[in-house]
């Protein structure tokens, strides 16, 4: 949709898998020039220099990416606690592009990433960038990630991530 309203704010996203585990992904922000890549057990980079692990932080003073849109749709059962999480972060972004956003993270540009609905080709290579720099991943409840099929996603810093699952996202809404 990025590309098509924006011209701007879209990447190409690979992630390579064997038995089920991460072992390469790549997200290249076409407009900004910015590839970040990741080998498992090697390190991430942005640009061939090396990301850092991440910084930690409170919720209280998180800057979250998360499409407003899950906010307002009354259909959505994660409506009042995203609201709640919302409420005591220090800031919300939307870029629009999961893989952009989840890249972000890994360079701790962010320190979370929520879907309600997010597909695997969405994330995939994202899983293998945010291994290598000490984030974490799951669904809202705390489970693995799905390879298969699309559903909720969490991704933050261990604390930040802990704290959404238990606080405002673990438990059935």
């Amino acid at each position: 949709m990025n590309f098509v309203h924006q011209k701007y704010n879209f990447a190409i996203s690979v992630g390579v898998y064997h038995d089920g585990v991460g072992m390469v992904g790549l997200i290249y922000d076409v407009m900004t020039d910015e590839l970040f890549h990741a080998v498992r057990g090697e390190g991430a980079y942005l640009n061939g220099k090396p990301l850092v692990p991440v910084k930690e932080r409170p919720v209280e003073q998180s800057i979250i990416g998360i499409n407003a849109r899950w906010l307002v749709e009354g259909k959505n059962p994660y409506r009042i606690p995203l609201s709640a999480l919302v409420r005591d972060v220090r800031g919300t972004r939307s870029i629009g592009s999961a893989a952009i956003e989840i890249a972000y993270l890994a360079a701790d540009r962010l320190d979370a990433y929520i879907s309600v609905k997010l597909s695997p080709w969405d994330y995939a290579a994202g899983l293998v960038l945010l291994e290598e720099v000490g984030c974490r991943a799951s669904n809202f409840q705390g489970n693995p990630l799905s390879l298969l099929e699309p559903g909720t996603f969490v991704a933050g810093k261990p604390r930040v991530h802990k704290q959404m699952i238990s606080a405002y996202l673990g438990e059935e809404h």
